[in-house]
């Protein structure tokens, strides 16, 4: 009897080590994202060590120093004056305060690495030949909320300091623009960056179906990657406009029907429904901008359960939005 508890406890022990190591291996996986703090580098930088961090941001950012230098200080690093330039950037009241205001909402992005940790992890599940790009966050001058390129993703935390930070009221932000400027948007906005980096190639039609679907596909990969996100946030849109959208999906497409949008090539017909605007164009100011995402994520939505062998990477690299729409069967 004694041998069967030595045996059991035997057993139970290489059990709990076993439960022990896979728990470790899923934190550590989870803190494997290191976020490198562009903004805090660059506004504690002064006269005395400005050299020494000019070369530190060459060499962690590689291509994107010059385009923050291009994008955001109009300059380049090969200017005379460009030192001289970048030590006002950092001392300047305003700046200084928007910087101040920045730490104060981010003292930290412990959540954002563990959140991101996560989505990447997903995101190699789906697509193992991509490589996941660094993460950076810095200052944009409030002009980008997320930039990638094949090597970095970089967020501009000052871009998400929340609807009613006064800042965005300063600049004249209308609210409709504003609601974009929330912390809980971030996720959403790198994948959607990460997703136009990745397949954009796909992406040649210029009529509104081919568009539609081709946004359709984004959100589609947006919710295979951000399971967990309520489907407002991945939309960017509040949930009254979404609950709206529902409440109206066949009216909305019977008017792109009739209106004779579906097919169109001309950008002022259908502008207001692929990019930020206070409501879509011949809508209820209930409407949300940006509608054609959230009608090609039904599109997509239907074709993917109508064709369970097709992956995900199989749908991004599809450039039939006709196929798609018409495997769909997609009927509001």
């Amino acid at each position: 009897m004694k041998k069967w508890k030595i045996v059991l406890f035997i057993a139970l022990a290489i059990a709990l080590v076993f439960i022990f190591s896979i728990q470790n291996s899923e934190t550590t996986k989870t803190n494997a994202i290191n976020i490198y703090r562009f903004e805090q580098s660059l506004f504690a930088t002064n006269e005395s060590k400005i050299d020494k961090d000019i070369l530190e941001w060459k060499r962690r950012l590689g291509p994107f120093f010059e385009s923050f230098n291009y994008e955001i200080l109009r300059t380049n690093s090969k200017q005379e004056n460009y030192k001289q330039e970048l030590l006002q950037l950092v001392s300047h009241p305003d700046m200084r305060e928007a910087f101040d205001t920045l730490i104060k909402k981010y003292p930290n992005v412990d959540f954002l690495a563990t959140e991101l940790a996560e989505a990447f992890d997903r995101y190699n599940q789906h697509f193992p030949k991509k490589i996941s790009p660094k993460v950076i966050t810095y200052f944009s001058g409030f002009n980008f909320g997320v930039v990638t390129n094949d090597t970095i993703l970089a967020i501009g935390l000052d871009y998400f300091l929340g609807k009613d930070c006064s800042f965005y009221k300063r600049l004249n932000s209308p609210e409709y623009m504003r609601l974009k400027n929330q912390n809980k948007f971030i996720l959403p906005f790198c994948f959607e960056a990460i997703a136009n980096n990745e397949f954009s190639d796909f992406d040649n039609g210029n009529d509104f179906l081919s568009q539609m679907i081709y946004k359709g596909k984004i959100m589609y990969f947006l919710d295979v990657i951000l399971p967990q996100f309520p489907n407002a946030d991945k939309l960017r849109f509040s949930q009254n406009q979404l609950n709206w959208c529902k409440e109206n999906e066949g009216n909305i497409w019977a008017y792109f029907i009739d209106n004779e949008i579906l097919y169109s090539t001309d950008i002022k017909k259908f502008n207001s429904y692929i990019n930020y605007a206070p409501f879509a164009k011949g809508m209820p100011k209930e409407s949300p901008g940006r509608i054609a995402y959230w009608m090609g994520w039904n599109i997509v939505e239907a074709y993917m359960n109508n064709n369970k062998n097709i992956t995900v990477e199989q749908l991004m690299e599809n450039t039939n939005p006709q196929e798609i729409l018409r495997q769909s069967g997609y009927k509001p």
